[in-house]
């Protein structure tokens, strides 16, 4: 009788992660990958980053990804809900990132000159619509 609660223990532990969903979370946001292109004046943008910043506030998800080659990822674990989302891209110039001679690093008052026009980030009225299992690539072409 010991042997066969020891086996109906060992049956139930192994029959546990099934019963509870073999384990793993499900998605209640149901995330879709999101991927895409960014050029700048005809050209891919080297290096920046985006930000997906949703449109419906009860919502609340939003994601970025850094843009680098002209390509950016967002990963389906990572990844948005349908809807819409507002398009934010940053690239600062390189030349101007740096810090004067003679200041240590923050003292300096100097702003990084962004390369990307306001129209595309802190004025952006750029939207894209994530849609649920479809292929959500972007496209994007700043002037």
């Amino acid at each position: 009788m010991h042997g066969g609660l020891r086996f109906g223990c060992a049956v139930a532990a192994g029959l546990l992660p099934f019963l509870l969903g073999c384990g793993s979370p499900q998605d209640s946001l149901n995330r879709q990958p999101v991927s895409g292109s960014v050029t700048l004046k005809g050209q891919p943008l080297d290096r920046g980053s985006i930000s997906l910043e949703t449109q419906n506030s009860a919502q609340g998800t939003s994601g970025g990804a850094v843009i680098e080659n002209g390509e950016f990822s967002i990963s389906r674990q990572r990844g948005l809900p349908p809807g819409s989302y507002t398009v934010r891209i940053y690239s600062p110039d390189p030349t101007t990132l740096g810090w004067p001679a003679g200041e240590a690093p923050g003292e300096s008052r100097r702003e990084p000159q962004e390369r990307v026009p306001a129209a595309w980030n802190t004025k952006s009225a750029q939207t894209v619509v994530v849609e649920d299992g479809g292929e959500n690539r972007f496209d994007l072409a700043i002037p």
